[in-house]
């Protein structure tokens, strides 16, 4: 039976919840089953997910950070529709280029529509549209909206769905170097976004892939279920595999183009060519082919380049990483490119510092920043008059997949136990559970932990739960406090009875052992602490234990 109480709505009681929780008899899960489990998700199709309860709350919390933070930089906050114009995406390009990931419906009419995975066209277009003069630049525009991709193998969860929550903002400035500007403001504007979020992240250089555009950075957080490679160096550089610049071995390999013996890479031994990146000298490149292995013989490889060079019959892409082969006399050969054409990996010498060396990190990419320039401007004719000359207008876009932080912060930061949410995006920041007849009680101390206040912000209203689920018994509503991974557990149990105190359970990082209130005995293993408090002490100690946690 449901309780009809008044003292405590119905909304904060976990038998008002559809909550399909379940006992955990495996051994071993992955993120995604303890999220089903727990009942955050619920599979509808493969790659497609409800959000449940649960999950809404987290999504509404991380969407909340990212909104207050990009509105600090002037973000304004729109929805476009899910269903776009293919003519727009053939005029950039992206309708062929993006291929098959494109989900498309014909309507009753027979007009086509694509279900929108990204709006560079869609928001280009309204702002041509829209905007008349130099004067109403810059604009930033962003919104939180659902997105679809044909994936080819849904995975993972919310990692690599079909149908995603994504925050998108775009930037359009009247010149380059105002765009490069807003770039920059909105990256450390993702920087306080992540800082506030309260998961590990790292920001590494990228490649700009599809979208396009000439400067692009990634936000990523460190976890081994990620299927991204960062290499990172102990002075601050950080890129992804893709884009990573390392210094490799003594000795080259050469690869020639297959179906052009007239074009050659070469790059350190034992390093891959990074297609990406040769792409971007010769976009016609297809595959390519081992030639010759010359460990340490780069004299003959400088006299065949010199002889190229006289008759401008082959050409090369030469990797400035080679050791021994005379880079700057190569420079000065018109048939020679030098560059970085190789894939770094971990124990390359950092070209950013003279001692440091790269190691790789698994990571999710929850992030990604875009400096575009016009080739979205430029496609679809949005220009601007300054200084007397018509110019296209220069662009910028950046995402974060919402969906994907919930479950990406479930990867990092769960445990064998349960989920183990930060703070900051927390379902709940407190569940209440009464044992031993205690409901009676339940309303008093829901009371106080409603109303305790961190720097004057009742941060507890509306974030308190309380499990009056009478038919179940005392071990496995603590097993679901657990499961759920809401950072605060306060139980009253036998000893509530007795003396007035309740144990609570908290799992927040960084909490300083004995230091949070005096006579109160606190327990823990760097993540999960407990601690038996009396009552009238609960607020002073739930103060000082989330210090800094906001």
């Amino acid at each position: 039976m449901r309780s009809h109480s008044t003292q405590i709505p119905e909304s904060s009681k976990l038998s008002w919840m559809l909550l399909p929780t379940k006992k955990n008899t495996d051994a071993v899960q992955s993120t995604t089953d303890v999220l089903t489990k727990a009942g955050y998700i619920h599979q509808s199709q493969s790659g497609i997910y409800t959000l449940m309860p649960l999950a809404q709350r987290v999504v509404t919390k991380i969407t909340q950070i990212i909104t207050e933070e990009m509105e600090r930089v002037g973000g304004q906050r729109m929805s476009m529709p899910s269903l776009l114009d293919p003519e727009a995406w053939k005029k950039t390009g992206r309708l062929k280029s993006t291929g098959s990931e494109l989900l498309t419906l014909t309507d009753r009419k027979g007009a086509q529509h694509i279900l929108a995975p990204t709006h560079e066209e869609e928001v280009t277009g309204i702002v041509k549209s829209m905007v008349r003069s130099y004067r109403q630049y810059p604009l930033r525009l962003f919104q939180v909206t659902q997105k679809f991709r044909d994936e080819t193998r849904p995975r993972a969860g919310l990692l690599r769905a079909r149908e995603f929550i994504m925050k998108d903002m775009y930037s359009f400035d009247v010149d380059q170097q105002s765009a490069i500007s807003t770039f920059h403001a909105v990256e450390q504007a993702y920087r306080a976004c992540f800082d506030r979020l309260g998961v590990p992240y790292i920001v590494a250089d990228a490649d700009s892939g599809n979208i396009g555009g000439k400067l692009s950075k990634e936000f990523h957080f460190v976890s081994a279920a990620g299927e991204d490679t960062v290499l990172t160096c102990k002075c601050g550089y950080a890129a992804n595999e893709e884009r990573a610049q390392g210094r490799g071995a003594q000795g080259v390999h050469v690869y020639s183009m297959v179906g052009d013996e007239d074009r050659s890479v070469v790059v350190p031994a034992m390093r891959r060519p990074n297609m990406l990146k040769i792409k971007q000298a010769w976009p016609d490149c297809g595959e390519l082919t081992l030639e010759r292995k010359m460990g340490e013989e780069v004299t003959d490889l400088r006299r065949r380049i010199a002889l190229a060079g006289s008759s401008g019959a082959h050409k090369y892409l030469v990797d400035s990483a080679v050791n021994g082969l005379e880079i700057d006399r190569i420079e000065d050969i018109k048939v020679a490119q030098v560059g970085d054409w190789h894939t770094a990996q971990s124990g390359d010498a950092c070209t950013k510092c003279s001692t440091g060396t790269l190691e790789s990190q698994t990571a999710i990419e929850v992030g990604h920043i875009f400096y575009l320039g016009d080739k979205y401007s430029d496609a679809l004719d949005l220009l601007v008059q300054h200084d007397g000359k018509w110019l296209p207008v220069q662009m910028g876009c950046y995402g974060i997949g919402v969906s994907r932080v919930l479950q990406a912060a479930a990867e990092c930061s769960s445990s064998s136990r349960g989920l183990r949410w930060p703070v900051s995006i927390a379902p709940y920041l407190a569940t209440l559970v009464p044992l031993n007849g205690n409901m009676e009680h339940a309303t008093s101390v829901f009371a106080t932990l409603s109303n305790i206040c961190v720097d004057n912000v009742r941060v507890f209203a509306d974030n308190v739960i309380v499990d009056d689920r009478s038919y179940l018994s005392p071990g496995f509503k603590l097993n679901d406090a657990q499961l759920l991974g809401i950072p605060i557990t306060v139980v009253l149990g036998q000893k509530f009875k007795q003396s007035g105190h309740v144990e609570v359970q908290l799992r927040v990082p960084r909490l300083e052992l004995g230091t949070c209130v005096a006579g109160v005995d606190v327990t823990g293993d760097g993540y999960e602490y407990k601690a038996f408090v009396h009552v009238d002490r609960l607020a002073e100690f739930l103060v000082c234990a989330l210090e800094g946690q906001f």
